[in-house]
């Protein structure tokens, strides 16, 4: 990674301060799971349960973010600090004291700025007001347009709210420290149907074949959660979902810009109408587009585009090709689905009307954020563990 430092580390991240309880029970006799689906949630899940003492069958049709450089996590905070808000700080704090475990290359505590937006733009709010109305320093604080530069090792067009909680993610190599955890056996295959025959569930191929099967399933197949249901003869579970019957899906990309345009590329993540983040192995991902209706999961001209000027304005640069800038068509980049569901919060949880089944989907643009949290979920509610997520927060997820 060719970020220059680290950025200093959150100085408080117990608060909230719940009690995660102890187990009550393990009558399991059967300590087998299926998690379909090898993305961050997956992998996630799958890594948290093995750990936990599950044996874990991840199924995933390939590597779909092998391409995928880097991500952030950058927390999410209202003035009111409403449900979302506490839900989504929770999650940052869980992914945070999880990632720390983790082998440093799956990537840094290099914190994130969101800037100001420009007077003029859209949905512009004061985000100084914001943080004082918040009134917790320790997990964001306003910081003016000379902090903010100091803090990103630019000279950044605007100040706004620095974030010491934010993280530059390696997805690529996160996936595969996560996949290699013991107790994590992957199978590459395409889950055509599940079925439920006697206490185990069976995932099966495209011909009827059975991929694999245990006492618990997690689907975490992103959009195509719906679908599996309905191939599955599922549709009278999916109907007694309040919430997972909307799910739809959104195509957006990012762009890897060279980080010598950039004077380098920040120190920190850098948000606003998009991200910029920090350098890895030469390259500063800028992001992201939303494509509404997309047949395919493309880069394009026009989101390379669009994602350059981002990263010109979020950084107060101009540049040409005359400054050495590759014509769009030659930046490389990455495309992919966002499964999402209206209010952009995630699905988690038990399917209601079956046994042992569970979702774990909808992550929008913030999968790292709810990554650790609902494996969390999922794991202490099949150890009949008291859980660290309040049920109130629960039920905002819940499928």
């Amino acid at each position: 990674m060719s970020t220059s430092i680290l950025m200093p580390a959150p100085t408080n991240l117990s608060e909230p301060n719940f009690d995660p309880g102890t187990i009550r029970s393990l009558n399991r006799s059967d300590r087998t799971v299926l998690v379909i689906g090898g993305g961050i949630a997956g992998s996630t899940a799958a890594a948290i349960l093995a750990q936990a003492g599950w044996v874990v069958t991840l199924i995933e049709p390939a590597a779909t973010h092998a391409q995928h450089v880097a991500a952030a996590l950058t927390p999410v905070i209202s003035s009111d600090d409403n449900a979302r808000s506490r839900l989504s700080r929770l999650g940052a704090m869980l992914a945070d004291q999880y990632w720390r475990g983790l082998p440093a290359q799956i990537g840094t505590p290099c914190g994130a700025l969101q800037l100001q937006r420009p007077p003029g733009a859209k949905r512009v709010q004061d985000l100084h007001a914001q943080v004082q109305t918040l009134n917790k320093p320790d997990w964001a604080r306003a910081v003016d347009r000379n902090q903010a530069s100091e803090l990103a090792g630019l000279e950044l067009p605007r100040g706004g709210i620095w974030y010491p909680g934010g993280w530059l993610i390696r997805v690529g190599q996160l996936i595969e420290v996560l996949q290699r955890v013991p107790g994590v056996q992957c199978v590459e295959a395409a889950v055509a149907q599940m079925r439920q025959v006697a206490d185990q569930w069976q995932a099966l191929d495209g011909t009827g074949e059975v991929i694999a099967q245990s006492g618990v399933a997690v689907l975490a197949n992103a959009f195509d959660v719906v679908g599996l249901l309905r191939r599955s003869a599922l549709e009278s579970v999916l109907g007694q979902c309040k919430r997972l019957p909307a799910l739809h899906r959104l195509a957006g990309e990012v762009t890897l810009l060279p980080s010598a345009l950039l004077a380098g590329g920040p120190r920190c993540i850098v948000g606003g109408d998009g991200y910029v983040l920090p350098a890895v192995d030469g390259w500063c991902v800028s992001g992201g587009t939303y494509v509404r209706d997309a047949l395919m999961a493309q880069c394009s001209a026009a989101g390379r585009q669009a994602n350059l000027e981002r990263a010109q304005a979020l950084l107060g640069l101009s540049f040409t090709q005359a400054s050495g800038l590759p014509q769009p068509l030659e930046l490389p980049g990455w495309a992919g689905w966002r499964a999402v569901l209206p209010g952009r919060l995630p699905a988690i949880g038990k399917l209601p009307g079956v046994r042992d089944l569970w979702v774990f989907t909808a992550g929008a643009s913030r999968g790292l954020t709810w990554s650790v949290l609902g494996a969390t979920l999922i794991r202490d509610a099949l150890a009949d563990r008291l859980s660290s997520i309040e049920p109130d927060l629960q039920q905002l997820i819940a499928p």
